[in-house]
């Protein structure tokens, strides 16, 4: 299957949060570091034609976005090749035909003065003037100049994979229009679909050819200046493939320039160019480069503003920047760096990244916090903060705090003094209200200890040392005198002592 015979629709590299960039150094060093030279922001060139829009200008923006501008010398060169095919396509003789003949007829000049061999990649005009290989965005533009040179009604034709023409032509004095396609990637590819007569030899032998028509899947019009902006689209995409970002972002953000004031088209370039700085910064962030990255976005809003795919973009990659820096235990600068951004952001974004700095800085302070009660005494301090207020860092602090209380309830217990466990459970309820956890852990430590006092009992009694038995049931009573566990063991050991 053919791919790509247009341009390719930017490569749309999504972006995740710090923690899930995975990409291979290895592989990536063998490509150009995207850090040793910034892209420009400003598009590759602005064209200036007036306020009208004529052949002669296809021709000229279709060499800039060539990447041959019309003052060097080869673009002069190329402007000369068409000034000679521009006068046949406007002689008496050719406009003497009626409009279905001089359309089909520029197809046979191009085919004869201009254009030789396909090649799927080639773009560029000046190449296609120097040496005639073409492909369907090159051919079609020539093919609407000298159409409109001459008079015709003629527009360009887009679908995912390919570039083509149609001609709409006037029917008699209704006033209605019949549209014929125009497929310039074949020397018979005028209206698609009709058996022709084509001369093989001098002689005047001849065969019979048609172009299949076509059902082009997901075809749409565009204005000229869109038409003409597919070359800087397809080469941009290549350069996008080859993460040649000085050249990719240029030449999109001169797409974008040239087609701002294009209406209801469905190939949009502003989206393309906002995808294309997209890509760019995901490489930048597989370096490490966070802060380089927000900073060059910086100057990619300051530029073009914030579209929904470049605020987007700019809303993960600040997130992801300010990770970084919490990770260093920076928590001011992160603060200070949302701060400074906030204007440039959603209202739900910048709560998401405050969120994102406070939860970080809690853990942080917990994993340096020495031992459980340092960690509490930190937790109470923070529980003034308007932030940790908000019902769900509220319920996150108290499980924080519940689970130090529960450490230390365990640690008592390890140590085999159960009645402290429950006093230091006791302690934690009071500090983080009602605790299902804490209430249960204090449960448990009564009853282990009520299992240690029932065990040393019932090894003394099966030994029958009953008076020994007695002392152990009474000293844990004591302890926890409404022991069912306990009192029942006592009651056995008075009738095996009343039956001795």
């Amino acid at each position: 299957m053919t791919r790509n015979i247009l341009f390719c629709r930017t490569r749309v590299l999504f972006l995740f949060y710090l923690g899930l960039f995975c990409a291979s150094f290895f592989a990536f060093a063998q490509k150009a570091s995207p850090i040793a030279n910034l892209p420009s922001v400003e598009p590759l060139f602005l064209y200036d034609g007036g306020d009208s829009f004529d052949d002669e200008d296809i021709i000229k923006a279709a060499l800039e976005f060539s990447e041959c501008p019309v003052s060097s010398a080869e673009g002069q060169a190329a402007l000369l090749r068409y000034a000679n095919l521009r006068q046949s396509a406007t002689s008496p003789s050719f406009l003497s035909l009626n409009q279905v003949e001089r359309a089909e007829k520029i197809l046979s000049l191009m085919y004869e003065k201009v254009i030789v061999a396909y090649k799927e990649r080639q773009t560029r005009l000046n190449v296609m003037f120097a040496d005639g290989s073409y492909n369907c965005v090159s051919s079609s533009l020539l093919y609407l100049a000298l159409a409109k040179a001459c008079g015709l009604d003629v527009r360009g034709q887009v679908t995912p994979n390919h570039a083509f023409c149609t001609l709409y032509v006037t029917d008699g004095s209704g006033g209605g229009k019949t549209k014929i396609d125009v497929e310039t990637t074949n020397p018979y590819g005028f209206n698609p679909g009709v058996r022709r007569n084509v001369q093989v030899d001098a002689s005047g032998g001849g065969r019979y050819t048609v172009v299949p028509k076509r059902n082009y899947s997901g075809r749409y019009e565009v204005e000229d200046r869109v038409f003409v902006s597919l070359v800087g689209a397809n080469l941009a995409s290549d350069y996008d493939k080859a993460e040649n970002w000085q050249r990719a972002v240029p030449m999109l953000a001169a797409c974008a320039a040239f087609t701002r004031d294009c209406k209801n088209s469905k190939h949009d370039n502003r989206l393309e160019f906002e995808k294309m700085c997209t890509n760019y910064v995901v490489s930048l962030q597989r370096e490490k480069q966070f802060g380089l990255a927000i900073e060059w976005l910086d100057t990619v809003l300051a530029k073009w503003g914030s579209g929904n795919e470049l605020l987007n973009t700019y809303e993960k990659t600040l997130s992801n920047y300010i990770i970084s820096i919490c990770r260093k235990g920076s928590f001011s600068a992160a603060k200070d760096c949302l701060e400074q951004r906030r204007g440039k952001i959603g209202a739900q974004a910048a709560a998401r990244i405050e969120q994102l700095i406070f939860e970080s800085e809690v853990q942080w302070h917990l994993d340096e916090a020495r031992g459980d009660d340092a960690a509490i005494e930190y937790l109470h301090g923070i529980r003034s903060l308007e932030i940790a207020k908000q019902t769900r860092n509220a319920a996150k602090i108290k499980q924080r705090l519940e689970q130090h209380w529960l450490n230390k309830i365990n640690a008592a217990q390890a140590d085999g003094d159960f009645l402290y466990a429950a006093a230091i459970a006791d302690q934690g309820m009071a500090d983080v209200g009602s605790s299902g956890i804490l209430s249960s852990a204090k449960r448990n430590c009564f009853h282990n200890y009520d299992a240690f006092y029932h065990n040393k009992f019932a090894d003394l009694a099966n030994k029958k040392r009953y008076e020994e038995a007695l002392d152990v049931l009474n000293e844990g009573l004591r302890g926890n005198p409404e022991s069912q566990t306990l009192k029942s063991d006592l009651k056995r050991l008075q009738k095996m002592m009343g039956r001795e």
